[in-house]
């Protein structure tokens, strides 16, 4: 099992400070969190590069987790909940019953995700993580080497696009000694994937593609670019997203999120919408600017669904893979591709081990369930 104290101590040693740890421990029982944060931090450090897999020979079972950012976090709720030793931001509120109740007592600490937060490292330290996972999302690399001085295991996975997934979900199973939970996730993505791309196969021959904008903000009127891993769900549900970047803007594809003028939006006159943003579904067809669009007109505007997250974006996460099975349905409903209630219970089942009623099914398949953080 994982020492923190012994870590901290090989790493003083190393380091050749005058610091005697076991007199200290002596004397006053154990060391202050404020001295012990105090002499981590004035520990040297080495950068860690961006995706690289740092020191991740996992010995013993992990029982402490930190994710550094939400995409490995919800990850980890699929996967070992209980070893999660807190959240990037507060756990949402239509997860409650789908979650562990136990969860939501865990603190916050943040993370290295978005356009430049940070953790609290003093709540990171203090919560003494003996396994730090970290991911294609994940900033300020050079801030994370604040585990290494811990002596804490810092493992990075991709999980940028699903087709990442079965392959690192296998990964993380094996550094958390977890393989056969590991490998019904990693089976289940990939059975999903198949059955997404056997669909637009059939698309394809029948010569059906839609065109779907995907609009971000309470006014619409900011989306992805094409190829970004924040529009994923779009090509694989077999629709075209008609917002393409120029070549100089890829670095969007990482944080997302472009405005787009209303002009440029009547040009791709779109066959349908989907978005995540209640404030914007709410008004958009009453909205009469919007009912220029022949997506509005022909009442082609869906809401993704939210529990017990965003399952489309924010964050990009596995539940991707659902949120395009149930936009091809949207899209495509003549061809009866998927009954929904069977494949969201199915999920809830597996990735979260939680059965939910019929009458659940509906409220969070026709968006009467919303994520608060608008």
């Amino acid at each position: 099992m994982f020492n923190f104290n012994r870590q901290l101590s090989r790493a003083l040693n190393n380091k050749k400070e005058c610091i005697d740890l076991k007199r200290a421990q002596k004397s006053a029982g154990l060391l202050t969190f404020g001295v012990l944060f105090s002499v981590i931090m004035s520990l040297p450090i080495t950068t860690l590069a961006a995706n690289q897999e740092v020191n991740c020979a996992v010995a013993d079972e992990p029982n402490r987790v930190y994710a550094a950012n939400p995409i490995v976090t919800y990850l980890m709720m699929a996967m070992a909940p209980e070893k999660l030793v807190g959240w990037n931001f507060p756990p949402p509120g239509q997860a409650k019953g789908i979650f562990p109740d136990e969860s939501f007592a865990k603190p916050v600490i943040g993370g290295w995700f978005g356009q430049g937060r940070s953790p609290n490292m003093e709540e990171l330290v203090r919560a003494r993580p003996d396994l730090m996972l970290m991911s294609g999302a994940t900033v300020k690399t050079d801030q994370q080497a604040v585990l290494q001085k811990m002596g804490v295991p810092v493992c990075t996975l991709k999980l940028d696009t699903l087709e990442d997934y079965p392959h690192d979900i296998r990964h993380l199973g094996a550094w958390l000694k977890r393989p056969e939970r590991a490998e019904a996730l990693a089976q289940d993505i990939e059975n999903r994937l198949t059955s997404l791309a056997n669909n637009r196969q059939k698309l394809k021959a029948l010569g059906l593609q839609k065109t779907v904008y995907y609009a971000e903000s309470t006014s619409g009127l900011a989306s992805e670019c094409r190829g970004s891993i924040h529009s994923q769900a779009l090509p694989l549900a077999g629709a075209v997203n008609p917002h393409i970047c120029p070549n100089d803007s890829a670095k969007q594809s990482r944080f997302g999120r472009v405005d787009i003028n209303f002009e440029q939006l009547l040009k791709y006159n779109p066959d349908a919408i989907v978005t995540q943003e209640i404030g914007f579904y709410e008004q958009v067809y009453s909205n009469p600017k919007w009912q220029s669009l022949k997506a509005v007109q022909n009442k082609q505007v869906f809401f993704m669904p939210q529990v017990p997250f965003r399952w489309m974006d924010r964050p990009p996460s596995f539940m991707r893979v659902l949120a395009a099975q149930w936009l091809m349905q949207q899209l495509y409903p003549e061809q009866g591709f998927y009954d929904l209630k069977t494949e969201t219970n199915a999920v809830m089942s597996l990735y979260f081990k939680t059965t939910m009623t019929d009458q659940q099914l509906n409220a969070i398949l026709q968006g009467e369930i919303v994520d608060e953080r608008r």
